[in-house]
């Protein structure tokens, strides 16, 4: 491999240059030919002059730090979106608050009174949640307490 370089090398200093003039019907924007890019001292170069092509220097702008990439900021339009599904999450809520109420109503009239256990049983819910239900049904005034604390009894009114 080495020989090769060698080799050519060699045949390429043994050869004198060769200077060739343009012909006169030779535009200047052609691209050079393999004469034309021979080794040529410069002094034994032509001078070529094509066409200047004139560049615009952007003066260098004053670039402002940008900050670290932060998520964006949700627009108004995804905020009315989020209000909207956060709407329909409590209207459900209350639909089913609303159907269980009425189930405790309908259990209490079958059987004349209900109790905190009975509810629990009906809903599937914790003791405390069967309080809460039963509370608001008496604030609302559509059932009636008796009996203590302990051993409170619901009827209709």
């Amino acid at each position: 491999m080495e020989e090769e370089k060698e080799e050519t090398k060699e045949s390429e200093e043994g050869e004198t240059p060769k200077e060739e003039t343009l012909p006169e019907e030779t535009p200047l924007t052609e691209a050079p030919t393999e004469t034309q890019t021979e080794e040529v001292p410069p002094e034994t170069q032509p001078e070529v002059k094509g066409p200047q092509i004139e560049t615009q220097e952007t003066p260098p702008t004053a670039s402002t730090p940008q900050p670290p990439s932060q998520p964006e900021i949700p627009t108004k339009p995804e905020t009315s979106l989020l209000r909207q599904l956060w709407q329909k999450a409590l209207e459900k809520i209350r639909e089913r608050k609303t159907k269980r109420l009425e189930r405790i109503l309908q259990f209490a009239s079958k059987k004349g009174e209900i109790t905190n256990d009975d509810v629990e049983k009906l809903l599937h819910v914790s003791n405390r949640t069967a309080t809460r239900y039963l509370d608001e049904l008496v604030q609302q005034g559509r059932l009636k307490r008796t009996g203590s604390p302990s051993h409170a009894k619901y009827q209709l009114p």
